[in-house]
């Protein structure tokens, strides 16, 4: 069972929030803002607030079930409790694929944009091997590991993006925000729910449950870093689209690097792509890190294994593997943009509420046969 898998880790609040933020906040380096603004143009920064919003409402319902029914249980476990053991494993086997899809995806468009900007010479390989092999390291040291270091990262990723956006403020064309709803509300609406599939935060706080420092400081934890990282991702957006038009802005698949390179204010401070850089790069080894220890911990817990690390090298592998399999970013940006986005919200938000919602049932009306 869960609880025998790394049973000594304990977490506080704060850490935790840490983690989530950085986590989700993120993806305001990756390919999101092309997202944004080929879904909804002007309208863009307004997906990661809708998504946030909705993916609030999911988690507080799936927390409610698990603090009055289910206190100190995961979503694994609830599953297993409820439903059998071949459910559970299939529960498991459905996340761990979701994780590794995303973290595959993450994790081809990192390297190709380290290679594509920053080290033009060096093979993709080279590049993606060190990578994983760093955020292997942080998550072999478990989520305690984890959380102390994106408990660090947290002021810095904090700091970084709102010091991105306001060094851009010379170049600030504000009318390119308008129209206020971009392609229109319905496209806003439905690109916000599809914005979903990126605020994993969802079904990853159902796992952290046992290994909080006190599970009732959850809610406050999923609701505040779900909202912090998507205020966070929306002001980039916002900052990207009024320096670069939103019609402009899905043929660049580097919106961190382009909006720092427009930096310049003064002689002396241009030029600060570099600074940057460090911080895109320092995000994205700790989500792949949070996403491997994910994978490891729920494996282990639906193989009763006693300890998650063996299966972190397999699940880094098998990440570089598919990762580096499709013959070029184009096509890893058709499946992100075709599939994981229009879709991945049905695991992400689907998977925990269905679970939550059965077992509340289950374990209601069990409670009355019980008191009949």
């Amino acid at each position: 069972m869960t609880q025998h898998v790394e049973e000594k880790a304990s977490v506080g609040a704060k850490e935790l929030t840490a983690v989530f933020t950085v986590y989700t906040a993120s993806h305001a380096f990756l390919g999101f803002p092309r997202y944004a603004g080929e879904t909804a143009y002007e309208a863009g920064w307004m997906l990661p607030l809708i998504a946030g919003a909705i993916s609030i409402a999911a988690f507080l319902a799936v927390d409610a079930v698990i603090a009055r029914r289910f206190p100190g249980m995961d979503i694994i476990e609830i599953a297993t409790t409820c439903f059998g053991k071949v459910s559970g494993t299939l529960v498991s086997l459905c996340i761990v694929a979701f994780l590794l899809a995303t973290n595959a995806m993450v994790f081809r468009e990192f390297s190709e944009n380290v290679v594509s900007t920053v080290l033009p010479f060096t093979p993709i390989f080279l590049v993606g091997g060190l990578a994983m092999l760093t955020a292997l390291y942080i998550a072999w040291m478990g989520l305690e590991g984890i959380a102390r270091t994106a408990y660090i990262l947290f002021p810095v990723l904090l700091v970084g993006i709102v010091s991105l956006c306001v060094l851009t403020v010379n170049w600030w064309h504000p009318a390119w925000l308008f129209p206020v709803f971009g392609r229109g509300l319905p496209a806003v609406l439905q690109g916000g729910l599809h914005a979903c599939s990126l605020v994993l935060n969802v079904v990853l706080l159902t796992i952290v449950y046992p290994h909080a420092h006190n599970p009732k400081d959850l809610r406050r934890v999923g609701v505040v870093s779900i909202a912090l990282s998507s205020v966070l991702v929306s002001m980039f957006i916002m900052a990207y689209q009024m320096v670069f038009p939103a019609p402009g802005s899905p043929s660049s698949p580097f919106p961190l690097y382009q909006l720092a390179r427009m930096i310049y204010v003064g002689r002396y401070m241009q030029r600060l792509e570099s600074v940057y850089v460090f911080l895109w790069v320092t995000a994205a080894l700790a989500k792949l890190a949070v996403s491997l220890w994910a994978m490891g911990y729920i494996l282990a817990s639906a193989c009763e294994w006693p300890s998650f690390r063996p299966a972190l090298p397999a699940m880094a592998m098998l990440c570089f593997a598919l990762g580096m399999w499709p013959p070029n970013v184009g096509l890893v940006l058709h499946v992100y943009d075709v599939y994981y986005m229009p879709w991945g919200w049905l695991l992400n938000l689907g998977m925990p509420l269905a679970v939550a919602g059965l077992a509340f049932a289950i374990r209601g009306r069990k409670r009355g046969i019980h008191h009949a």
